[in-house]
């Protein structure tokens, strides 16, 4: 039977806050800003409230989202953004057609999917040939959380047993593992990079020049791959 948790997710004042004021959507945004999209369709998976495609600077554009939760699809809708409200259980395919997309954009999400195989796999069928995949993922391997374990504390900080207080973490990746699992369907990596090296619990501490040195301990995995 089908258990969507992430319907009502958002709904009790329970939010990610101001996602563009976040290291890691912010360097996203970099990223995507740097191919100079125009007239191009965007698809946004896991949208939220569509601040990520807000932050997109060439506005002529076809933006497109999904969005599990009753309160990000309406916000996203309220900023104009075309969205399905869609659960991804491993068994409904993307609601697109084939080669429909010129870059697909799935950050945070990853980690929430039991079967892995068949997201990529939906996410390839629908970018047009050459089609970029931009995607981001929490570090298991970030200096926080090797710190954690070091001192014998459970680094998967995100996972709690009440599914009131989890955020739905079930797989986590390194660089290199989620490397090859793009590799396996047929992306080819042409950026690579993280967002900031957090020095403190809550992140007040943290440094973006030393993740630019030092990616593999930043906070999240962050690839542009591309359609082969």
């Amino acid at each position: 039977m089908e258990k969507n948790i992430y319907k009502d997710l958002y709904n009790n004042q329970k939010n990610l806050g101001d996602l563009a004021d976040s290291p890691r959507i912010k360097k996203m945004a970099a990223v995507i800003n740097r191919l100079n999209l125009e007239g191009e369709n965007i698809l946004d998976i896991g949208c939220y409230d569509g601040s990520f495609l807000s932050l997109i600077k060439n506005r002529n554009n076809n933006f497109y989202g999904l969005e599990a939760s009753d309160w990000g699809t309406k916000k996203s809708r309220q900023k104009g953004i075309e969205v399905n409200q869609y659960f991804f259980d491993g068994e409904n395919k993307l609601p697109y057609d084939d080669n429909f997309f010129d870059v697909a954009v799935a950050g945070e999400i990853i980690e929430h999917i039991y079967d892995t195989d068949f997201f990529l796999a939906e996410i390839y069928r629908v970018l047009k040939p050459e089609g970029k995949l931009l995607i981001s993922t929490p570090n298991v391997a970030s200096l926080g959380r090797r710190a954690l374990l070091f001192f014998g504390f459970n680094p998967i900080i995100e996972l709690s047993l009440n599914e009131l207080d989890s955020s739905g973490h079930i797989r986590y990746f390194t660089f290199k593992s989620l490397q090859g699992l793009l590799k396996k369907h047929n992306f080819k990596i042409i950026v690579s990079s993280s967002d900031c090296i957090n020095f403190s619990r809550n992140g007040g501490i943290r440094s973006g020049f030393l993740a630019k040195i030092f990616p593999k301990f930043g906070t999240s995995v962050i690839y542009l791959a591309q359609k082969r």
